[in-house]
């Protein structure tokens, strides 16, 4: 039992042995089905399992009581028995009745890979923020599972108003679920104002950039090549939950700020996203997201999609994004044919090797560039009595200088042009041709 009275199922689901199971359905590629697949055994294998065996079966549609066919879950009983698996994952996700019902028959433990994941991420979890979001995604997935899991605690006696011991803990739990869920949306609420009001506190004299990608394609070897920031590195899935900022500077004088961030898999379930959006925060608010892909694997293409599709949930700019193909030493083809082909499909994308730091100039090339033309200076005006307006500028820039005039003052000031669109209203005004009083002059500290 938790200790806000919530009662946890004892359901212990990794174990040493585990047998795969996918499906092939109307209108989806079998190729990525099975690619799907093995993705399972990589997330199986992080999870603490030892794959022994893999099915695949095609089916018309799945199966209302088993999601599989008779045939294919006697096989499967057989197959357990065989290899003396003690773990079935399968690569959908299971209704509580069909998890439910292939337990009975195939008397082994059952999970699906929304289920994996959570486990992963649990294991992974190291921050308070991080174990919150997890926590979240858990009891998101419990929810409508929790009537199946106290069906063995049946009712007693049947009638209205007489209620076995099952359906009183059934209650009990659903209540004190629901209560806990809403605990945790307010803290993590709290977390992500917090990371917000941060991230724009420096963003006001830092260019930002958040690092994304598929996960295990080396996002954290490339952050800890450019900065050589002390960071987890592991050849598994899922290593990096809780997003790290280190400086790079960029050779001119100027540093940006570098962000890594939890890793995208196919089919990430949709509240596993919105419960790591406090995490992702930094994706939300960065200049410039950098998209890196392994190069190396088969699968990048729909890796990338993949990675795609969860940045469309954010609502992110695809014009503020810059795709990075890493692992440049490990592919194996011909790479100027190659570059020229990924030059045609996605312009300004760069190829780099975090391992051997070949074209790692080019990218921090590519970043300064991104940064000149992200921000611009100009002059503000706010009429005097204008308090509530000049403090929004202090909030929003990076004020260089200020002149005080009987008619009001004028900061010159340094911002993003997102910025300068949400303060220029109102009593604030833009004044460019005041930037030539101060042409010649070096900048001042602000007061």
């Amino acid at each position: 039992m938790g200790d806000d009275g919530f009662h946890y199922p004892d359901k212990e689901k990794v174990r040493e042995r585990a047998v795969l199971v996918g499906t092939v359905l109307p209108g989806s590629d079998r190729e990525e089905e099975e690619e799907n697949l093995l993705e399972l055994a990589q997330l199986a294998s992080t999870a603490g399992a030892k794959v022994q065996h893999a099915l695949m079966q095609d089916r018309r549609s799945p199966n209302v009581s088993t999601y599989i066919g008779k045939g294919k879950v006697e096989e499967l009983t057989e197959l357990c028995k065989e290899r003396e698996a003690d773990l079935i994952i399968f690569d959908n996700e299971l209704s509580p009745v069909q998890a439910r019902n292939l337990e009975t028959r195939t008397e082994t433990n059952v999970c699906d890979r929304t289920e994996l994941i959570l486990d992963i991420f649990a294991k992974h979890a190291r921050t308070k923020q991080a174990r919150l979001q997890v926590e979240l995604a858990q009891l998101e997935y419990l929810r409508p599972r929790l009537r199946r899991m106290w069906e063995h605690l049946s009712r007693q006696s049947g009638g209205i108003g007489t209620k076995g011991p099952g359906e009183t803990q059934l209650e009990v739990d659903r209540r004190r679920l629901g209560e806990r869920v809403t605990r945790l949306k307010k803290e993590l609420d709290r977390v992500a104002q917090v990371g917000e009001t941060k991230a724009r506190q420096r963003r006001k004299t830092a260019y930002s950039v958040a690092l994304v990608g598929y996960t295990n394609v080396g996002k954290s070897s490339l952050m800890k090549a450019l900065t050589e920031a002390d960071v987890l590195i592991e050849d598994s899935l899922f290593a990096t939950l809780d997003s790290t900022t280190r400086r790079l500077d960029l050779g001119d004088g100027e540093e940006v700020l570098l962000t890594d961030t939890v890793g995208f898999v196919r089919k990430l379930p949709h509240h596993l996203v919105e419960s790591f959006k406090a995490t992702l925060a930094e994706v939300r608010e960065a200049d410039l997201v950098l998209h890196v892909a392994d190069l190396s694997s088969p699968t990048r293409e729909r890796q990338v999609q993949a990675v795609e599709e969860v940045l469309g949930d954010l609502d992110m700019d695809p014009e503020a994004t810059l795709r990075v193909f890493n692992k440049l030493d490990a592919f194996q083809g011909d790479t100027p044919t190659l570059a020229g082909d990924f030059q045609a499909r996605w312009p300004d994308s760069v190829m780099v090797s975090a391992a051997t730091g070949e074209g790692l100039d080019e990218l921090k090339r590519e970043i300064r560039r991104r940064r000149q033309q992200a921000f611009t200076e100009t002059v503000l005006f706010v009429p005097a009595g204008g308090e509530a307006a000049t403090a929004r500028i202090y909030g929003e820039c990076e004020v260089r200088d200020v002149r005080y005039e009987a008619e009001g003052s004028y900061y010159r000031v340094r911002l993003s042009e997102p910025a300068l669109e949400r303060i220029v209203h109102g009593e604030v005004r833009e004044r460019a041709d005041k930037l030539d009083d101060w042409a010649t002059e070096e900048p001042e500290d602000s007061p």
